[in-house]
């Protein structure tokens, strides 16, 4: 089945208090403006020239956001809300927020978008030798494995990294669709699994956050191995695979249908026979 590729979008501007100024028919002004506020209050001297994330919208949507400094010291939120299973489809809110620039100027109402008839490019092996050559590669491969291990991770810089983009290259398809990153924020109140920002979380929700000499000492494991041998390699089809791996959710998911199938084929078989 098609997945609906209608994306609302609004801009929503913070200072002295957070107001929508443009957005699509029957968008939810009330959620837009609450996910502005819990981006966090601006430190003094820390500038936001850009940043992207992403986050649950209500309970069918997730918003692509991307923030900017405004006039006057205010921030200005371009959100873009698709369903969820479009985002599934997609994983990478990186590259949906490149596909439609904002329109700060804008004010009133909008017209829906919608994302044309065709998936995201595949990530190619050059593609993630380039981000492992150029960029951190300790730190991005432990990150990684951190992730797919099912943990947070947090970096404190005081302006937005790339290093959350590259990281987001490194993750498996559907493990890059269950997550929340975000290349900056001013707080950890929308719960981001992948993040810097200026200041630090306390851990909560019972999950363990991993702060950046955690991630570097962090244990090697098979995901992470097995990415880097096949991009040092050349090995295409072990690069797609990894790429292409269930989550543990998955796992778990699949093994319980199996179990529920075997105990439905047994009491058929005993009522038949």
């Amino acid at each position: 089945m098609t997945p609906d590729l209608r994306i609302q979008q609004a801009i929503v501007l913070g200072a002295r208090g957070v107001r929508v100024v443009a957005q699509t028919d029957e968008f939810d002004t009330a959620e837009a403006e609450r996910i502005a506020v819990l981006f966090g209050t601006r430190p003094t001297g820390v500038v936001c020239p850009r940043a992207d994330f992403a986050c649950p919208f209500g309970k069918g949507h997730v918003a692509v956001v991307r923030v900017e400094d405004r006039p006057d010291d205010a921030l200005g939120f371009r959100f873009l809300v698709l369903s969820r299973e479009l985002y599934k489809h997609l994983g990478d809110p990186f590259a949906i927020a490149e596909r439609y620039p904002p329109d700060w100027n804008a004010v009133g109402k909008l017209a829906d978008l919608a994302w044309p008839m065709e998936i995201l490019p595949e990530r190619t092996l050059e593609q993630l030798d380039a981000i492992l050559k150029v960029g951190d590669s300790s730190l991005l491969l432990g990150s990684t494995q951190a992730l797919v291990d099912g943990n947070r991770v947090l970096l404190k810089r005081d302006e937005p990294a790339q290093f959350i983009r590259d990281l987001w290259q490194l993750l498996p398809d559907r493990t890059r669709c269950d997550l929340w990153p975000a290349t900056f924020a001013f707080s950890d109140e929308l719960g981001f699994h992948a993040a810097v920002g200026p200041t630090l979380p306390t851990p909560r929700h019972g999950v363990q956050v991993l702060v950046e000499d955690a991630i570097r000492d962090y244990p090697q494991s098979s995901y992470e191995l097995g990415l880097q041998v096949a991009i040092e390699s050349g090995d295409r089809t072990a690069l797609r695979k990894l790429l292409a791996r269930r989550t543990s959710d998955d796992t778990i998911r699949l093994a319980l249908y199996i179990l529920a199938f075997a105990l439905l084929a047994a009491v058929l078989l005993k009522f038949v026979f």
